[in-house]
């Protein structure tokens, strides 16, 4: 008899699955703190979550079938090559099973560029939520249009069809600031009839309450203001989301475990 176990008990295989983890460890346009072991300390974190919240009564782990892939083999330092691998798992992901709500494990925040791109081909009309310190609105950075500084402003001016909404942006360059009205973007959430795609960059929580990430920015919301504006989204049609710039550089970190909340609360409020 093997006296062994998975990562998670209570994995299923994709073509079951209601949930699938997915680590995209990313890190070659990061200038903080290098962020490639996001999705391994995001999962253990995650493993170590007791399934019932005894605040709502209820169990993600009940509730939901998990089936964890484990991580995209990015190209270090080659975001076209890397974009490509994202595009290439995500068409085998859906094609395997077209109902399945993808939670997506940073890796820097580069990576949520080719996700929402190629959502956006099976979820029409996506409205982003970007909860993040920073706009990142830029059209460039040092010259280098892809970045985890630039990708908000590259999704918008490549799309006709996805609105935005960032909240906890609380410095920005004074471009940026142009480029947010100029694309319309709101800094409110209000009643959405879209799809929702929620991203959430571990930098908008001030860093006394999470300090490994990518690029910490003081005066951040707290975790239960966080957690009240994603109550916002309840009842939301919320068809996949992310979570990154994970710093954490070993298990049992404050940035992880908070992550792992995270997404237990998201599971938690979107419409099925």
């Amino acid at each position: 008899m093997l006296y062994t176990k998975k990562i998670f008990d209570y994995e299923y295989p994709l073509k079951e699955a209601d949930v699938c983890l997915v680590g995209i460890p990313f890190s070659s346009t990061e200038i903080g703190q290098p962020v490639k072991y996001g999705p391994l300390f995001i999962r253990e974190a995650i493993r170590n979550l007791m399934g019932h919240n005894p605040k709502t009564g209820k169990n993600i782990f009940k509730k939901y079938k998990f089936c964890n892939i484990g991580d995209i083999e990015i190209v270090p330092g080659s975001w076209e090559k890397t974009d490509k691998v994202i595009t290439d798992t995500m068409k085998g992901i859906f094609s395997e099973n077209k109902k399945v709500f993808p939670v997506f494990l940073g890796g820097e925040h580069l990576i949520s560029l080719s996700i929402i791109r190629n959502l956006q081909k099976i979820r029409k009309g996506l409205t982003v939520v970007d909860f993040d310190a920073h706009r990142d609105l830029l059209p460039d950075w040092l010259g280098e249009e892809h970045s985890h500084i630039t990708w908000a402003y590259r999704l918008l001016k490549g799309s006709k069809y996805i609105n935005m909404v960032q909240i906890g942006c609380r410095i920005f360059e004074e471009e940026e600031q142009k480029n947010f009205i100029k694309f319309g973007v709101s800094d409110k959430i209000g009643k959405i009839n879209n799809p929702v795609y929620l991203t959430i960059d571990l930098d908008v929580l001030d860093p006394s309450v999470c300090p490994e990430v990518g690029t910490q920015q003081a005066s951040g919301m707290s975790f239960e203001e966080l957690k009240k504006e994603l109550m916002k989204l309840k009842g939301s049609n919320i068809v996949g989301m992310d979570i990154v710039e994970c710093a954490s550089r070993e298990a049992e970190t404050r940035t992880a475990h908070i992550a792992a909340e995270l997404i237990r609360t998201v599971l938690e409020i979107r419409k099925v």
